[in-house]
């Protein structure tokens, strides 16, 4: 077990679903090369202590994932129970970030409080000494500041009401943790940008309901893969296209395989809608390639290409409102389980020995002590792979469930590895 540290540097807000965000942090965590860390859970955060080199990496890579909600630096950490100490303290963290923020041409902050405490009292008493200390501060130095998200109550802002605000150029989110014993505060750094993701999806061509996957959720399954820069990626069941968009906002190089007619059109039509976004010279076209073909048949595409890895969200059955009797639920998983082997089987061929496999698998949900889905294990066996069992750091448990977890129908995030030793 990690031993926890006490103090901490880096703050991650985990999203919906924690253990996906956990799941992505990892990966993080293994791009910076990071073998040990000292973390804690909390509420809906992780506590993390970095080596100070990294910080700089770790949020420029935070773009890439789709899961995780906001990070910060930790400055000060401070005994909760000397009141008269900790405002001390956070007095002064407040005022060298309001004058490191604003500027002789910048007079006007708007600032923002995340304050996370499970007791109410002390949550409030922290709020109102920050509050009380802006003020008075801003009055003395003549800055104008607006503290945004402070009505009647307070509300911690959504990432959309903080790029709506202009936060990364004109605001100041003050963070404020109080732990065990502990009062930790610091500042925001990085928000996912949901405005971004709109934009996306409004310059789509063509979108169809029941074959397309959610931006956030393809961003976070291209970052699981772990490809890098001009690695090859393949999407077997490709939809409309949004995993392989995702990939090439990575500098991927992409493949998208779907026989359906229209999940082909859409796809190219989507792709090519992308790559008019860029200067010629980038050349996104040549990056890209979508066939309109059964993906049992791999072979005939892929020839003698070497992929980095395998994403996809494939076909789940037929599109059902209600759940279908135990007996038909398990008959569509055998069908779906004889068509996600003769994929992968045909795929992993091609597969480089590090590359990954990331897939979606269908649950149907009956009750808690009855789910029918397809056999992971038996998939990974036949396939000659290695279900990945858990992450590398914050104990999450692969299959890992990716819906709301009362849904009738539901999805599960799988990762397989290839067997090293197997015959070719």
């Amino acid at each position: 077990m990690i031993q926890m540290s006490s103090k901490y540097t880096t703050f991650v807000k985990l999203g919906s679903n924690k253990d996906l965000s956990k799941l992505e942090l990892s990966v993080l965590l293994k791009k910076l090369g990071v073998e040990d860390v000292a973390f804690t859970e909390w509420m809906d955060y992780i506590l993390l202590k970095l080596n100070r080199n990294n910080f700089a990496k770790f949020f420029k890579i935070l773009d890439n994932t789709g899961s995780i909600i906001k990070a910060g630096y930790l400055n000060s950490e401070v005994n909760i129970d000397r009141e008269d100490i900790w405002k001390l303290k956070l007095k002064d963290h407040l005022i060298i970030n309001i004058e490191k923020f604003s500027s002789e041409k910048n007079k006007s902050l708007k600032i923002a409080l995340d304050v996370q405490a499970k007791n109410i009292a002390l949550r409030n008493r922290i709020i109102n000494f920050i509050r009380t200390t802006i003020i008075n501060y801003s009055k003395e130095v003549k800055i104008q500041t607006k503290i945004i998200g402070m009505k009647k109550t307070y509300s911690e802002l959504t990432p959309f009401q903080f790029y709506k605000e202009n936060f990364p150029k004109r605001g100041l989110e003050v963070t404020s943790f109080s732990v065990k014993s502990k009062l930790i505060f610091g500042i925001t750094k990085w928000v996912t940008n949901p405005l971004l993701d709109i934009k996306q999806d409004e310059r789509r061509q063509t979108r169809l309901f029941t074959h397309g996957t959610s931006i956030k959720l393809a961003r976070t399954l291209v970052f699981l893969s772990e490809v890098s820069n001009d690695g090859l990626l393949l999407d077997p069941f490709c939809g409309t296209g949004t995993i392989l968009i995702e990939a090439l906002k990575r500098k991927m190089q992409t493949i998208g395989v779907d026989k359906d007619p229209k999940c082909f059109r859409a796809s190219k039509d989507n792709l090519n809608a992308f790559s008019l976004q860029y200067p010629a010279k980038a050349k996104m076209k040549d990056k890209w390639v979508v066939y309109s073909q059964d993906s049992r048949d791999l072979g005939k595409i892929l020839k003698e290409k070497s992929l980095d890895a395998i994403v996809t969200e494939p076909y789940l059955g037929p599109f059902l409102k209600q759940l279908p009797s135990i007996e038909e639920a398990r008959e569509t998983m055998k069908t779906l389980e004889k068509l996600y082997i003769r994929v992968l089987r045909e795929g992993s061929s091609f597969l480089k020995d590090t590359g990954k496999i990331i897939f979606i698998l269908p649950v149907y949900h009956y009750s808690d002590k009855l789910e029918v889905h397809p056999d992971i294990e038996k998939i990974a066996s036949q396939c000659s792979l290695i279900n990945q069992e858990s992450s590398k750091f914050f104990h999450v448990s692969l299959p890992l469930q990716i819906g709301r977890k009362h849904n009738v129908i539901n999805r599960y995030l799988a990762i397989f590895t290839k067997q090293l030793n197997e015959t070719r």
